[in-house]
């Protein structure tokens, strides 16, 4: 439109002075892009007039003072004030330039009339060439030299700069343990004896707590090797009744981690030229047991620097581990044990040893916690790691050239040992195992990038080595093992991408080569496929943004070979075996295996508004065919590709960042949901039912059609309704074989993140609940079998009690029972009936739990206005503050094995951590 004002002026100035004062408004519309836009209606909502914007979005439309402008269907809206309007004329005439009359110039007359000065010292005069090209900033000239003989260069002065910063951090934090299973402390060691409940000492290496209880008796105080006080007897006039000691060994731990970090940088100009950086560190744990702890010191080093266009980083990194104990043969789990089943009428504090050397202990059938802790030396576990890394960049032009190359070397020292005395090795056994390991890896990439920042493309090309040595030794078995393998990854990728407006698209396709000396058979098919679309401003709506996203991806595994698979040791032997558990065999080769394929596809969505809140969503499945997992065939530990199984679940994201609640006050929320399940499609033929971990006769498994890692165990006898089956003594009967009885899988997972900001103070809670899933509570069977558990301490006294089910024959059961019946064995109460481990079915609880991952409370100071600060940090950690099941931890893994969550096996309890960390940066 602005065109046809400009061509129509000549008619429209003659034919202004016919025209009235009328006022007009002019001015540039914009659609809803924030862009110019032609033929856009702009409507002026009083008068019912409109007008067409030109291409330039320019528009004039007659107008009141007050009258109201509206365009975009209504979206944008305009009041008009009386200072915007002007007669017509006057806006025309500004729609056109305006130029005054310019003096004439002539070169050839002005050559005639002046007089030109010489400088004989200028550039153009000069013989020689002075030449500004080398750089494009020379403000301040470093030096001038001649290049040829007549040109010169001129260097511009870049200052050299030297930084010097860090900063030291240092915590100290306080454990304590979180739940424990409950315990009885009121009846003795002993059993019942012709109606009687009758207290055994030590000497008679009595093991069940089925004894009288201990407020009836009281200490002789005459001489007696198992216990300073005496023998128990009844009480008697003028005696003090007896009070339960108390055996456990957890104390309130405290350790410390302390960390100094500098940096050493050299700058020419804005650009690093040069920076070493150094970080030392020492942290002290307490493990779980007063006395028991371990020291890590480290050291690391990173030099990186620029040199001749090639970016060069040097890494080195050392780190030595050391401990008293450590838990590999499951020494930390014997101790909890046996401090748990020891009976409240014997003290296990009061003294270690008897007076002919053995160890001190309530029955030869246990030991005494502190006997294990009893060592020559200080430390019975040590790690020692270094690594050298080496990393070279260079750019020629679209061509990125990355080199990586790393050496690591691993020593690892365990000295396991019970002293003579201990129940299952009487004459003792030491074990020393050393491990040494040394891993090569080597990576070269190139990159190529084509177009720009709209339209790139990009091909790259990686390859990767991997070479990895594994010598471990066992001295009880006087066996070396050695492991070797060289890999070769062979991967080639291309990358395209797009941007536009409203619009953003990348796309990702590969292929890789995986070439192994230990596999039985090379692949060099394994591709894989990724892509996203973003959508900006979705149906017109501001600010509103969606994306979608999918990928497919195959690769090829194998096991490591650093990895020690002795653990798996104790499915060989029945739970009431355990004290026989001290794994010494390692897997014997890691060579005639397939490798582990695995094909991975994902599917999902974001969708946001603004930067601050999002949901987004992903659904997930990844099958892995030919599984690897140990068994044990002819005595020797191997590994084999068994099963298929497929991975497969969804994730859900909800964020709201930076809530303004007031003044200088915000808040972040954020919920994320996740389930999942994890299936076993197909077993090969003869390894149905293969444990994964655990014992011979409760253990995870692998069955088809079934939650890998599903618990195995004996369960009772029912009918085909489901009803149980009691047997003639009026007990619920305890089928002899076994079957499915729990699935750790929980039902899903929610975690919440929230934090607050309030100036320079930061809340920050992390919390999470875990719904569904289920354990077999090993601990509370066998705390019950030995009449140690809280439930057995107020249950024994319940007599004619009627179990609902049915007998044999069909009918109810009537029969009523006693739960302890002082006239019968003790073996045939309702806990110890049935055996060590009771019937796996009746222990298996929900695993459900609502923990507090981490709570911290931040702030910082800054010191003398610079980039100097103090960050003060206070943190609790890891406290539950619900759980469904009886014990510890439902997240605590059977011997502290990776497989081995849902089975709980007198799992250690896990920690409250309570503590401080201060942070100074300079």
């Amino acid at each position: 439109m602005k065109k046809n004002y400009l061509l129509l002026l000549t008619f429209v100035v003659t034919a202004l002075h016919a025209q009235n004062s009328n006022l007009y408004y002019s001015g540039k519309f914009l659609n809803h892009k924030g862009k110019p836009q032609n033929f856009l209606k702009i409507y002026n909502k009083n008068s019912g007039i409109y007008e067409l914007t030109d291409a330039d979005g320019f528009a004039i439309i007659a107008a009141k003072p007050y009258d109201t402008l509206v365009w975009n269907q209504g979206k944008n809206t305009a009041v008009i004030a009386t200072y915007q309007l002007k007669e017509l004329k006057n806006i025309l005439e500004n729609q056109i330039d305006k130029k005054s009359v310019q003096e004439i110039y002539s070169k050839a007359y002005d050559s005639f009339i002046s007089k030109r000065d010489k400088d004989t010292f200028s550039i153009d005069n000069a013989q020689t060439i002075l030449n500004n090209k080398s750089d494009s900033y020379f403000n301040e000239v470093r030096k001038l030299k001649q290049q040829k003989d007549s040109t010169y260069i001129l260097k511009d002065q870049i200052k050299w700069t030297l930084l010097l910063n860090g900063g030291f951090t240092s915590s100290l934090d306080i454990k304590n343990h979180n739940a424990l299973p409950a315990t009885q402390n009121k009846y003795v060691q002993g059993r019942s004896e012709a109606g009687n409940l009758i207290w055994n000492g030590p000497e008679t290496n009595e093991i069940f707590s089925f004894g009288p209880d201990i407020s009836t008796l009281a200490f002789d105080a005459k001489p007696y090797e198992y216990d300073e006080n005496g023998r128990l007897v009844p009480v008697y006039i003028g005696s003090k009744a007896a009070k339960a000691y108390n055996n456990s060994l957890f104390k309130t731990m405290v350790g410390y981690n302390n960390q100094l970090t500098i940096n050493t940088i050299i700058k020419q100009g804005y650009v690093d030229r040069f920076r070493l950086s150094l970080d030392l560190g020492q942290q002290k744990n307490q493990l779980y047991f007063i006395d028991q702890f371990n020291l890590n010191n480290i050291i690391k080093t990173k030099l990186s620097t620029d040199f001749g266009g090639y970016k060069i980083k040097v890494s080195f990194n050392y780190e030595e581990n050391k401990a008293t104990n450590t838990n590999r043969t499951g020494l930390f789990n014997r101790v909890y044990q046996n401090s748990l089943l020891t009976p409240v009428s014997f003290s296990n504090a009061q003294q270690t040893f008897l007076n002919d050397g053995s160890q001190r202990r309530y029955s030869q059938y246990a030991d005494n916690p502190n006997f294990f802790f009893v060592q020559d030396d200080q430390y019975r576990y040590r790690n020692r790691q270094r690594q050298w890394g080496l990393n070279i960049e260079k750019s020629f032009g679209k061509l990125k050239l990355n080199i990586a190359q790393s050496y690591e070397n691993n020593f690892i020292w365990n000295h396991d040992q019970y002293q003579p005395s201990t129940y299952g090795f009487n004459n003792g056994i030491t074990n020393e195992r050393k491990q040494s390991n040394s891993l090569y890896y080597s990576n070269i990439q190139g990159k190529y990038e084509l177009g720009s920042y709209n339209f790139k493309n990009t091909f790259s090309l990686n390859f990767i080595l991997n070479d990895i040595k594994s010598d471990v030794y066992h001295s009880l078995v006087n066996k070396k093992y050695l492991y070797q393998r060289t890999s070769q990854d062979y991967i080639f990728n291309y990358n395209m991408g797009i941007k536009a407006n409203d619009f953003e698209a990348d796309f990702n396709l590969g292929n890789s080569f995986y070439i192994s000396n230990t596999s039985n058979k090379n692949n060099y098919w394994l591709p894989k496929a990724t892509a996203y679309l973003m959508f900006r401003d979705i149906f017109d709506w501001r600010y509103y943004d969606f994306k979608i996203l999918g990928s497919y991806t195959q690769i090829n595994s194998e096991p490591e070979i650093t990895r020690s698979y002795a653990s798996y040791a104790s499915t060989l032997l029945k739970a009431e075996n355990y004290y026989r558990y001290f794994p010494a065999y390692e897997v014997e080769s890691f060579k005639s295996l397939s490798n582990i394929n695995t094909k991975e596809w994902k599917i999902g969505g974001r969708f946001s508004y603004r930067y601050n809140l999002s949901f987004e969503g992903e659904y997930f499945n990844r099958r892995s065919e030919g599984d690897i997992f140990p068994v044990f065939e002819n005595n020797q530990l191997k590994l084999k590709n068994i099963a298929d199984h497929t991975y497969s679940g969804y994730e859900l994201n909800f964020a709201y960042e930076r809530l303004y609640l007031g003044n200088d006050f915000y808040m972040t929320n954020k919920i994320s949901f996740f389930k999942y399940k994890d299936i076993v499609d197909h077993i090969i033929s003869g390894y149905n039912n293969t444990p994964v971990a655990g014992f011979q006769d409760i253990y995870k498994t692998l069955s088809e059609g079934q939650a890998l890692g599903a618990v195995m165990g004996s369960y009772f006898k029912r009918n085909t309704d489901g009803q149980l089956i009691i047997d003639s003594s009026g007990f619920p009967e305890k089928t002899s074989g076994m079957k499915i009885i729990a699935d750790p899988t929980p039902d899903f997972v929610m975690k919440f993140n929230h934090n607050f900001s309030y100036k320079r103070w930061t809340l920050d809670v992390n919390w999470e609940w875990k719904k569904g899933g289920q354990l077999w509570n090993g601990t509370q069977a066998i705390l019950d079998y030995y009449g140690r558990s809280y439930d057995s301490g107020e249950e024994r006294n319940i007599k004619n009690y009627v179990f609902q089910g049915v007998l044999d024959n069909g009918n109810n059961n009537q029969t009523p029972v006693d739960f302890y019946n002082p006239y019968q064995n003790v073996q045939e109460n309702r806990w110890t009936r049935y055996g060590y481990l009771g019937v796996a079915e009746n222990y298996v609880q929900k695993a459900d739990h609502i923990r507090i991952n981490n709570l911290s409370l931040s702030t910082f100071f800054p010191l003398n206005n610079s980039q100097r600060s103090v960050k003060l940090t206070f943190y609790v950690n890891n406290i539950i503050l619900w759980q469904a099941n009886k014990g510890v931890d439902p997240n605590q893994s059977f011997y502290d094995t990776e497989n081995g969550r849902g089975l709980d096996f007198f799992n250690l309890p896990s920690f409250k951590t309570f503590g401080c960390i201060v942070s100074f940066k300079f």
